[in-house]
């Protein structure tokens, strides 16, 4: 604990002493500009990572909102006599409130389609910007004078403090909330927005809020750029900079506040390495040698691809040649950003920090913080009282796909405390029938109602809220996070303190109760040891455990279970039908979809059968088992010889009571 707090908190302490005390020791007005500047763009980017690192969208509007925190702050001032804080606090609600107005049209879109919208934001701002004259007095720019903060009037030294002191509330701010179940939604967004809609998390609405912060942050340091160098031009918030602050982002290390940071560094550094042909040359032999070094390594011991190894050294071997034969480096500015950023992306995607975060793991062995004691699994599934009255109601319930009838009239009736199975030969319509009553698709006709009141259609969010969590049949784990992370981000209930709490840090005891309850569901699924392993890293058996566990953590009245079973060896077969057992003791209504008879056999209370998207058999398993429609259905009418999932069908395997 000791070694942690030192080698984290330490570091950091330490880190922010010896900004404050550079003006004391160096009386250069230079070197303080360019501290000055490196606060500033470092509040930029963490605004930026949150959607670039966290969300993984191509953010191209952040210089964008650097402009129009800019101009806020000067026009306050220069118009209506606003004070710093009054103008630097404009200039961040208007990021927010642009940002959330961007994000609602934009993050409907995916990929480039994101990336194209934000462009067209940043160049209409940078349009109004320079046409509007008769207020930002267009490519003139606009001149202002720093007003005075509670009466005095700070100098260079006076303003770099408060810089650097916005920064570190920044960073305090932004460690609380992304390491916090904000923090755990938005990084399960980028990895399956499905699976984030299906536990209750809403996509969109944390997409906006993380969008508007970032975007809020980009304000912000628009105002302080204002204060600092007193006047404006719209030319300078274009495509140049966005480059820059990708640039930034991706060298420094995404999903890392540390990373912003040295991605700040970078981009103040950057300009002046271009403008002194020397150390420019130096710059890019250290780059040059670093590829050839790491990916000479990485190839020697087969740990890449050969395109990440090689391509990185060539790229990097450009920069080199251009810096020893181009006259002007600047005139290249663009064509040299482009082999930097090309180099970092495909060599070391994690960028510098995140190589370094490992590097140094490796050297210090930090013992990560020790986890809470799991509670009592009796008080986080507190058990339901059943009455074996109709839970979920489908009636003559449709969904088609053009002229394919994947379900076609069901109707079936579930009874609340059981185990109802749902079974039928490959394209009988099973997963697209609890597809619809999930949420995932919007049904063709029919109704639903579950506790005798209509189910939201066509929602998988507004379907999770009304008490329906569920697994899929191909895995959607949050691949990323921990096994214990993936659990939390899922828990229902749990965590009551407002975003300005989590803000302030004062959401710790909501974390810690929640850590303990989640540890209480991995350790009834048999993952306890396992909570800090990334999911993507489990076996495939605990994988298919995690995501039962995630979907419990919804506390649900009625789970869906897709094929849980599928792919799992015998052993975890039978360690899946005791989970199974446990939750459904806990009061907990299930629909299993199986191909596994014997599984079915040893837990259903009731099987349904369809075919071709009719149900054509419903009963007790033993009946089932025998009934000629469903031996057609899965042998084929007059077929001599059974599938192996036709042999399972009608030889079940006997399972422990």
């Amino acid at each position: 604990m000791l070694k942690r707090f030192i080698l984290i908190r330490g570091i950091e302490g330490l880190m922010v002493l010896l900004l404050a005390a550079i003006p004391l020791m160096i009386n250069n007005g230079f070197m303080l500009g360019l501290l000055t500047l490196l606060a500033i763009y470092g509040i930029l980017l963490i605004g930026l990572d949150i959607t670039v690192g966290y969300l993984g969208l191509i953010n191209l509007a952040q210089a964008a909102f650097l402009g129009l925190g800019a101009y806020a702050a000067g026009l306050t001032v220069t118009h209506f006599g606003f004070g710093m804080l009054s103008a630097l606090a404009v200039s961040a609600l208007l990021g927010l409130v642009m940002g959330g107005l961007l994000a609602f049209p934009s993050l409907r879109l995916e990929g480039p389609q994101f990336a194209l919208a934000t462009l067209s934001f940043s160049a209409l701002s940078a349009t109004i910007l320079n046409e509007w004259e008769s207020l930002t007095q267009g490519a003139q720019g606009l001149q202002l004078v720093r007003p005075p903060l509670f009466g005095l009037v700070l100098d260079a030294k006076g303003f770099y403090w408060l810089c650097l002191c916005m920064l570190g509330l920044v960073w305090i701010s932004m460690k609380n909330l992304l390491f916090s179940q904000w923090g755990r939604a938005f990084e399960a967004l980028r990895d399956s927005p499905i699976a984030t809609d299906a536990m209750g998390i809403g996509t969109y609405r944390h997409k906006v809020t993380a969008f508007a912060l970032g975007s809020g942050l980009g304000g912000l340091a628009g105002g302080l750029y204002a204060f600092n160098f007193e006047y404006l031009q719209p030319s300078v918030f274009v495509y140049e900079l966005m480059v820059i602050l990708l640039l930034g982002v991706v060298m420094g290390g995404r999903k890392s506040l540390w990373g912003a940071f040295v991605g700040a560094i970078l981009i103040v550094l950057l300009p002046n390495l271009l403008s002194n042909r020397l150390l420019f040359q130096i710059f890019s032999a250290i780059g040059f040698l670093s590829a050839l070094g790491a990916g000479g390594l990485a190839l020697y011991q087969k740990r890449t691809k050969p395109f990440q190894g090689v391509a990185p050294m060539i790229a990097m071997g450009l920069l080199v040649v251009g810096s020893l034969t181009v006259q002007n480096t600047e005139d290249w500015r663009k064509a040299i950003f482009a082999l930097m950023l090309f180099s970092v992306v495909v060599g070391l995607p994690e960028g510098l920090m995140g190589f370094a975060a490992t590097f140094l793991s490796k050297i210090f062995k930090i013992e990560p913080l020790p986890l809470a004691t799991p509670s009592d699994l009796e008080q986080v599934l507190v058990k339901r009282d059943v009455d074996g009255g109709p839970l979920l109601q489908l009636q003559d319930l449709k969904c088609y796909f053009g002229g394919i009838k994947a379900v076609d009239g069901v109707s079936l009736t579930i009874s609340s405390g059981t185990i109802h199975g749902l079974i039928g030969p490959n394209g009988s319509g099973k997963s697209t029938l609890v597809n619809v009553v999930s949420g995932l698709y919007s049904p063709t006709g029919g109704s639903i109602l579950f506790q005798g009141k209509p189910l939201v259609r066509g929602s998988l969010f507004d379907v999770a809220r009304q008490g329906i969590s569920r697994t899929f049949q191909n895995l959607q784990l949050f691949s990323e996070l921990s096994a214990l992370d993936n659990v939390m981000v899922a828990m229902k209930g749990w965590y009551r303190s407002s975003l300005p709490l989590v803000l302030m840090g004062l959401a710790k005891k909501d974390e810690k109760r929640a850590e303990a309850d989640a540890l209480a569901l991995l350790e009834m699924v048999g993952l306890a040891d396992q909570a800090r392993i990334p999911a993507k890293d489990l076996p495939y058996g605990a994988q298919r455990f995690l995501e039962i566990a995630r979907a419990v953590a919804r506390r649900p009245t009625f789970l869906i279970l897709d094929e849980p079973a599928a792919g799992l060896a015998h052993p975890d077969v039978m360690a899946l039908l005791g989970i199974i057992r446990r939750i459904h003791g806990r009061g907990i209504t299930i629909i299993l979809i199986e191909h596994h008879m014997d599984v079915v056999a040893g837990l259903c209370d009731m099987v349904t059968v369809l075919d071709g998207g009719k149900v054509i058999a419903e009963g007790l398993p033993d009946v089932i088992k025998r009934n000629p429609l469903v031996i057609e259905a899965y042998l084929g009418k007059g077929s001599g010889t059974a599938s192996p999932e036709a042999v399972s069908l009608a030889t079940p395997s006997p399972v422990p009571a």
